[in-house]
């Protein structure tokens, strides 16, 4: 039901060891309509130069993380995308 919905987020350092992933909270994988595995799309959420995409598999964020308004993209995909840490981006179901 939630097809189309397009969360904005701030990027935040990765977690060590991440591989392809993108760390979401519960309350924005729900809005979204994705769940751990599912694949979601990266954007800038600005017009730039370096501004790009990249498509990451979903995981969950760190409890201290819940509610926080950001995402934690994995150091392989933040370089894929051109993306770093701070950096605001949408986040929408691949």
């Amino acid at each position: 039901m939630s097809y189309g919905y397009k969360a904005k987020l701030i990027l935040k350092v990765p977690v060590t060891g991440d591989k392809g992933t993108a760390r979401l909270d519960k309350k924005t994988m729900d809005y979204l309509g994705v769940k751990k595995g599912d694949k979601v799309e990266v954007t800038a959420s600005f017009w730039a130069v370096r501004g790009t995409y990249s498509i990451a598999t979903v995981d969950e964020l760190p409890p201290e993380d819940e509610g926080s308004g950001i995402v934690r993209l994995s150091k392989d995909k933040l370089e894929e995308g051109n993306f770093r840490p701070g950096d605001k981006v949408i986040v929408s179901k691949a």
